[in-house]
């Protein structure tokens, strides 16, 4: 595969779910700042062992530790940071496991999740089918979700696809992916061809989820469980859901009339749902959340990307937390 034309597959999903594009834009950044004979962010200095929970996980767009999964203290994410050995395009830590995605050009198959533990050792290796977007792990940290896009089974124009699969964290095994499931809607069975699953979020006990459901042109919100292979329909309009840390409500992105991305959070209980309007930006990736009150996120930048703040109270400005860093997830 020619590098324009494996650009141009990036870009493409890049408006479906945001997460390849930080890589893109990373290099981009990356040349732009050699090109300038610029050296931004090539002197981060490290730390000799990883900070004190609970510290900031991220993947490194900065020319030094490029694309290594780096942890920042919370006190000061834009310090000293601790560089592990794991090169990662997509990563998340829960429980004592981690799920590292990963695109190794020169090998087949050239797409991987790595299963590590807390001393981020590779303890599995799990080949995949596309290129690396989403990664969860459930809280317990038996298992991960993992998201691609792919070429060849969809039945959209232009054959693009995404493929979501539920990992084995223990085993290091893939327990299928959510087309395999059986989907409801108002109470009935609900399937077509064109089904397409992304940004799968853990609900705490581990088997509960949510996930986006793409079909007929329509996003819907499905809730489901992992043990009993079977999810529903909850309401439409929501993309790349992420569960709070007391599992009361969710931070989505929805599209606006103009065609950005904003940033809402949904009361699971109420059914309660406020935009977020602090952000005016559009926010094209899968939030985490830093506690019960605040989301994170990935923003594109010269430094590749950083990682934001925003208070879910839309009474305070978002704020950068960490720059030269995506793909943000909080080891507890």
């Amino acid at each position: 595969m020619s590098e324009m034309t494996r650009a141009r597959r990036l870009w493409i999903f890049a408006a479906l779910c945001g997460a390849a594009v930080l890589l893109v834009a990373g290099y981009a950044a990356m040349s732009m700042r050699r090109a300038a004979g610029e050296t931004a962010n090539s002197d981060v200095p490290l730390l000799t062992a990883p900070p004190p929970r609970p510290y900031l996980l991220a993947q490194s767009t900065a020319e030094r530790t490029w694309r290594r999964l780096v942890l920042a203290p919370l006190e000061s994410p834009n310090g000293p940071v601790y560089a592990t050995s794991l090169i990662c395009d997509r990563a998340y830590f829960a429980g004592g496991r981690g799920i590292c995605l990963v695109e190794e050009p020169a090998v087949e198959p050239n797409t991987f999740a790595d299963v590590f533990d807390e001393r981020f050792t590779r303890l599995h290796r799990i080949p995949l089918t596309g290129i690396p977007s989403r990664a969860r792990v459930s809280v317990d940290g038996r298992r991960a979700g993992v998201t691609v896009f792919e070429t060849g089974h969809s039945y959209s124009e232009g054959g693009f696809s995404t493929r979501t699969s539920i990992i084995d964290l223990g085993e290091g095994r893939s327990l299928g992916d959510l087309e395999q499931f059986t989907v409801r809607k108002d109470g009935r069975r609900f399937q077509a061809v064109d089904f397409n699953f992304w940004g799968m979020t853990f609900a705490a006990d581990g088997d509960r989820f949510y996930a986006t459901l793409a079909t007929g042109g329509v996003k819907y919100l499905v809730e489901g469980s992992v043990d009993r292979r079977e999810a529903r329909v909850v309401r439409t309009g929501v993309e790349c859901p992420s569960l709070s840390p007391d599992n009361t409500r969710i931070a989505y992105k929805a599209m606006t009339a103009r065609g950005e991305w904003e940033l809402h959070i949904l009361d699971v209980g109420t059914g309660n749902d406020i935009a977020l309007t602090k952000e005016t930006r559009s926010v094209d990736d899968q939030v985490d959340w830093l506690d019960n009150d605040h989301v994170l996120y990935s923003m594109i930048s010269t430094n590749g990307a950083d990682i934001w703040s925003l208070r879910v109270n839309n009474q305070e400005a978002p704020k950068m937390l960490m720059a030269a860093a995506s793909s943000p997830a909080i080891v507890r």
